[in-house]
């Protein structure tokens, strides 16, 4: 049994070992897009080992609390003349208008502070400060604009994009009956006749049936991984984050769809706007997918090791060895030896 006993203490550790390692991947990686942003609070600071950095970003400390205070006022420049006028020992003011930044975002609740001091799981700390960090990215893709410009200017097209005549008119129609240069297109005949799709459209609805062949396919997977199902809550897991980004991007494509094909197709002078692949919501699906990709090894692995652990149980109880004195026999049979030699004493 001591044989036993360390095989399996050596398999365990590893799983386990596995699991720690994706995690310290994850904060080098974090680490990395902050060196590239030329955060001013690295300077001078000088890790390489994964677990200094996983320290340095997640452990509660003044120096993770600037990195962070940085993060914040590069989503919001406002943010920086205003924490210069506070003092150091109103630094608890300083927590909670960055916890008020993160709600805003819909990244957090208004009094997650112990989100903001590091107070809380690795893995809230990582997924915070990366859609932070997108939302950077975001911003210097987009030019000298800061989130609170893009902010304005995606108000201001909703603004025109409301108050269009043609998007009035299709709120509330005046048609009726239909005009006689519409009717044509009522009739199904017609209807066969019109011209096809441009390629772009082709695109499009080629990437609509995509997403409904990838939903499917999740669904599938739920049924087959019975812990998804599990009644105990989990906070912030990769499965549900990535189930709810493709069900909004799935969404917001055939919304989009059906509206231009039926509503502004006509009206509009332009092309079919070019649906760029580089995008926040792009990259986060691609990140979770990676993420979900590398959970599912860990489980192979620890079925793997389970099975492993299972045959070393079988042969330790079924092989035949000395013991002590006598002839070779099982551990069972050994046991009921003893017991046996036990009761007749």
């Amino acid at each position: 049994m001591k044989r036993f006993s360390q095989s399996a203490l050596f398999v365990w550790e590893q799983s386990v070992k596995m699991a720690g390692g994706l995690e310290l991947e994850k904060a080098a990686e974090l680490y990395e897009r902050l060196q590239r942003l030329k955060c001013p609070c690295l300077e001078g600071v000088y890790v390489t080992e994964p677990q200094s950095i996983h320290e340095l970003l997640f452990t509660p400390s003044v120096h993770r609390l600037d990195i962070l205070e940085w993060i914040c006022t590069r989503v919001h420049p406002p943010l920086q003349e205003q924490f210069f006028t506070l003092k150091e020992s109103q630094a608890e003011v300083k927590v909670k208008e960055m916890a008020k930044l993160g709600f805003d975002l819909m990244l957090c609740s208004a009094e997650d502070v112990d989100l903001i001091k590091g107070n809380v799981s690795p893995d809230r700390q990582l997924s915070f400060m990366s859609q932070l960090l997108d939302i950077i990215q975001t911003c210097d893709e987009a030019g000298d604009k800061n989130l609170l410009t893009c902010a304005r200017e995606n108000e201001d097209l909703l603004k025109e994009l409301f108050s269009s005549p043609h998007f009035q008119a299709t709120l509330t129609p005046e048609c009726n009956p239909w005009p006689t240069d519409l009717k044509p297109l009522l009739v199904p005949e017609e209807l066969l006749k019109r011209t096809l799709p441009s390629r772009k459209d082709d695109l499009l609805s080629d990437h609509v049936q995509e997403l409904q062949k990838l939903s499917l396919s999740f669904e599938d997977l739920k049924q087959e991984c019975k812990f998804l199902c599990s009644s105990v809550p989990r906070e912030d897991t990769d499965i549900q984050k990535l189930s709810l980004a493709l069900t909004d991007f799935h969404q917001l494509i055939t919304a989009f769809t059906q509206v231009y094909e039926n509503e502004f197709q006509e009206h509009c002078g332009h092309p079919a706007p070019q649906i760029s692949p580089s995008g926040p919501l792009f990259q986060l699906a691609h990140q979770l997918l990676t993420t979900c990709c590398k959970e599912l090894e860990a489980i192979a692995q620890f079925t793997e090791t389970s099975s492993t652990i299972e045959e070393l149980v079988n042969y330790q109880e079924q092989a035949r060895e000395y013991w002590g004195e006598g002839s070779m026999v099982t551990m069972n049979e050994k046991i009921k030896q003893l017991k046996k030699s036990y009761e007749l004493f």
